[in-house]
């Protein structure tokens, strides 16, 4: 029996691959803000502004949107670390944040990135690996009690270095691939 893949197809992971890409090529430009929206919702700020350089779409659009999506959710994650911990509704809720809270307490690096203090809080936000982002600048700003308008600083500060990060890769990939094909 053969295997029919998507929707009935017989086509191989890699092919399917190849034409979701293609695809996506053909018909990105026409809804480049729901798909781009989209990646960041699944992907974050690293797979949104890596699509939208590989893609070529208008970086001074879509740059800015990432920054202000990553401060969208700045107050959502100082409500939720605020209100959970003390919040009889959110009980299980508030148990597992305090369980995460303290295994990231006692880590190492997290425990040089709170000596950093505001240092620390950019250099969390802006990094893309798991652990890092902007719910965990958040969450190092909230542990080491900085004031809620400083802390919104430095997170912008962590979103926009991470955000330039991710698009000085994104060119050094695109280039790669010219120089390679």
């Amino acid at each position: 029996m053969e295997y029919r893949g998507w929707i009935g197809s017989s086509k191989s992971g890699v092919e399917l691959m190849g034409d979701s890409v293609l695809w996506l090529q053909q018909h990105l430009h026409e809804h480049s803000l729901i798909y781009f929206i989209a990646l960041y919702v699944v992907g974050g700020r690293p797979v949104a502004i890596l699509t939208a350089s590989f893609f070529r779409l208008n970086l001074l659009f879509f740059f800015p949107l990432v920054v202000f999506m990553d401060i969208l959710q700045v107050p959502c994650f100082y409500y939720l670390y605020e209100h959970t911990f003390t919040s009889e509704r959110l009980k299980r809720l508030s148990g597992y944040f305090q369980r995460k809270g303290e295994g990231a307490k006692d880590r190492s690096i997290f425990q040089r990135l709170k000596a950093l203090g505001s240092v620390g809080v950019v250099l969390l936000t802006m990094l893309p690996v798991k652990g890092g982002g902007m719910w965990s600048g958040v969450f190092l700003a909230h542990i080491i009690a900085m004031p809620k308008k400083k802390s919104y600083t430095w997170l912008i500060v962590g979103s926009l270095l991470g955000s330039l990060m991710f698009l000085g890769l994104g060119d050094g990939l695109i280039r790669l691939y010219h120089l390679i094909a």
